[in-house]
């Protein structure tokens, strides 16, 4: 089901404290680490707006629902990071509550649609906005590589 919904503003970034994810000890240096203000200016580029746009096409919620979501401000909550430890883009929904207006039990749902907006936003940053390979990591893998070769001469 797809919802017919303007994009909604991407979160602020650069107002999240320290992923629960990153034990302190885990973050290297300083938030600046997390590199919030780079995603921040990138989803503000873009990013936020075309992933959002290929998740609503395939989202499960329905118009009331994404309400709901929306007068709670779990969409602004979703928080986007720099895992300096693992290398690579991570993001986390805020806590969903258990109980909704209407009675209902969505929250496992919602859950589930806010991962899925989450790792579009991930997806689309990967793919066309975020470049930052690690470049000592991958040159010693390749002159560890190059050096366990030994050299080939044609006689």
């Amino acid at each position: 089901m797809a919802l017919d919904v303007e994009s909604p503003n991407h979160p602020d970034l650069t107002n999240q404290g320290t992923p629960s994810e990153l034990a302190a000890s885990e973050v290297i240096g300083s938030e600046s680490d997390l590199r919030r203000e780079e995603l921040e200016r990138f989803l503000g580029d873009g990013a936020w707006n075309e992933a959002f746009e290929e998740w609503a096409e395939y989202t499960d919620l329905s118009q009331t629902e994404y309400e709901a979501i929306l007068e709670r401000g779990l969409v602004e909550q979703i928080d986007f990071f720099w895992d300096p430890v693992e290398t690579r883009l991570r993001f986390v929904i805020p806590p969903v509550p258990d109980e909704w207006p209407d009675g209902r039990d969505i929250s496992s749902k919602v859950r589930t649609e806010l991962t899925d907006l989450g790792q579009a936003v991930i997806e689309m940053l990967e793919d066309g906005y975020v470049d930052w390979e690690d470049k000592d990591r991958s040159e010693k893998v390749w002159s560890e590589e190059k050096s366990s070769e030994e050299p080939v001469f044609d006689q």
